[in-house]
């Protein structure tokens, strides 16, 4: 298989190429859990996918709790629907424990700790629909626990993966868990592996088992298991002497190319370690589009051409090509501008 042939099937999975998905949380459960640190960009990323893409329905999709926002797989924000949380946390929550706990330690979060903020903070919720970070450090420091912002962060992402607390209706508010995500069978360690691999590589393959692990948060022997069970359903192939495996592609293949802005953290980009360079582009010092991570960039085809942001001023788009002299047609690159701008424009204002 060649380069091209390869981005091509991963943004056909990623739903980047003929998006068909009806609502936001349809597209986020395909991908199993979307990077979400930045929740405009977040919505964004969700947008996209969409065949009708609008801001105010995702912001409701996450309002209503039909998606949570929370620390999931890795130590950062990631949007999940919320039939799909409790398998998905009792399976990550020990490895992003593990993650964590350097800074845990650092700041001074033990079991013992935890236990005593936990018992305040549902006492907190039971007084209240919603809290804050800052409702709860003014209840920890009237019961005379003095401790940092950064050390309620930690404590916030604590309560999150024991599966006690998740994000409010309200923007930067929580609420209990129980009340707000619905009951799920549980799964066996071996089955949530397998149905997130199958996640994973049906929305980003082609991808190597590195990828996997990475994304994840995983260790290897566990995405070995996870592909190892998907076994004859996956496809494989070589090419840079990795080995690459995909689930069948949904939809048709568009004819022609278009301009898309992807937002930063795309899954596009994000969702693999040692396979993430294919889709940079060759020669170009990857600091100039942060790694095809850290700022949003422009896609024409399948081929990173430039750079965009939004202007703080109107919320636009403003774009910058990477070589001004290469052929991205002006119509395109006019059509994939408007696209972001109508999404933006047409949303709801985060509370």
């Amino acid at each position: 298989m060649k380069k091209g042939d390869l981005l091509q099937l991963r943004l056909q999975n990623q739903g980047l190429l003929s998006p068909r998905f009806e609502k936001p949380q349809d597209a986020v459960a395909h991908l199993g859990a979307m990077q979400a640190q930045d929740f405009n960009m977040a919505t964004w990323a969700a947008g996209l996918r969409l065949k009708n893409p609008g801001r105010a329905a995702v912001e409701s999709a996450i309002h209503s709790g039909q998606l949570i926002r929370t620390h999931i797989l890795r130590p950062t924000w990631h949007l999940v629907h919320s039939k799909d949380i409790r398998w998905m946390m009792q399976l990550s929550a020990p490895y992003v424990k593990k993650a964590t706990q350097f800074v845990d330690k650092k700041e001074g979060l033990n079991d013992e700790l935890f236990k005593k903020c936990r018992k305040i903070i549902e006492r907190l919720l039971n007084q209240a629909d919603q809290i804050t970070k800052e409702d709860i450090l003014l209840a920890l420091s009237k019961q005379r626990i003095t401790i940092s912002s950064l050390l309620t962060t930690q404590i916030i992402i604590r309560a999150e993966l024991e599966m006690v607390l998740c994000n409010g209706a309200a923007k930067n508010t929580y609420v209990l868990f129980d009340q707000r995500i619905p009951p799920a069978a549980a799964l066996s360690k071996t089955e949530s592996i397998v149905q997130l691999a199958q996640r994973y590589f049906q929305s980003r393959g082609p991808a190597t088992v590195k990828d996997f692990a990475w994304w994840s948060g995983l260790g290897i022997h566990e995405a070995k298991t996870g592909i190892a069970e998907l076994g004859p359903q996956l496809e494989q192939f070589i090419f840079n002497d990795l080995k690459y495996y995909y689930l069948g592609v949904e939809g048709k293949t568009p004819s022609t190319k278009a301009v898309t802005l992807l937002p930063c953290y795309d899954e596009y980009t994000v969702g693999y370690a040692e396979g993430r360079a294919i889709a940079l582009p060759p020669g170009l010092d990857s600091a100039i589009i942060g790694n095809g991570i850290f700022k949003p960039v422009v896609l024409y085809g399948n081929e990173i051409v430039g750079t965009w942001q939004k202007n703080r001023k109107t919320g636009l788009a403003e774009v910058q090509l990477l070589d001004e002299t290469k052929a991205v047609p002006p119509k395109k690159l006019e059509e994939g501008i408007a696209a972001f701008n109508r999404f933006y424009q047409a949303g709801i204002r985060s509370k």
